[in-house]
């Protein structure tokens, strides 16, 4: 399953994504080149640099010209692909969890998503066909609380991690 997300959800829910996150998320789809302006424009500041200001002032259709400004930025903000992962992993569950109401099987997706994102052991709590800890604590109720739960313990770690 591929979701894509929108520049403004990115930044709203994770303001402190990095260059090199931005990049990865870019390479594998889950956000537009326009959503990577989007986002850009969202966290433009004083302090912002000249390559900042470039990127959000490009249209979201040139696309070579956004790339290449993403290239730039994560060149000096290197981060290891795993971290990226677990960023837009976090997004990605994140959105699917706030829009549940949206899919017929807001488990399935997340079944799906556990696949396209090789099997983390980090998800296994909210996987359904997935043994539970304590066999007392099963049933959709409990995956939706794990999954709650979840969602706030990688937002810690992930914040923490870019302070």
């Amino acid at each position: 399953m591929h979701i894509i997300l929108e520049g403004g959800f990115c930044f709203s829910e994770a303001p402190w994504l990095s260059w090199g996150e931005i990049k990865y998320g870019l390479d594998r789809g889950y956000l537009t080149p326009k959503g990577v302006v989007e986002y850009a424009l969202k966290r433009l500041s004083a302090e912002s640099t000249a390559d900042q200001y470039e990127l959000a002032c490009l249209a979201g259709d040139e696309v070579d010209n956004i790339r290449e400004c993403v290239i730039r930025l994560a060149a000096k903000d290197v981060r290891d692909d795993k971290a990226s992962a677990k960023a837009w992993m976090f997004l990605i569950f994140l959105w699917v969890f706030i829009n549940r109401g949206e899919y017929q099987d807001p488990l399935g997706v997340v079944e799906e998503l556990y696949a396209d994102f090789d099997y983390p052991e980090s998800v296994a709590s909210i996987v359904r066909y997935m043994p539970a800890a304590d066999p007392s604590l099963e049933g959709d109720d409990q995956l939706l609380k794990n999954w709650s739960n979840l969602l706030d313990s990688f937002r810690r770690e992930l914040e923490g991690g870019h302070s």
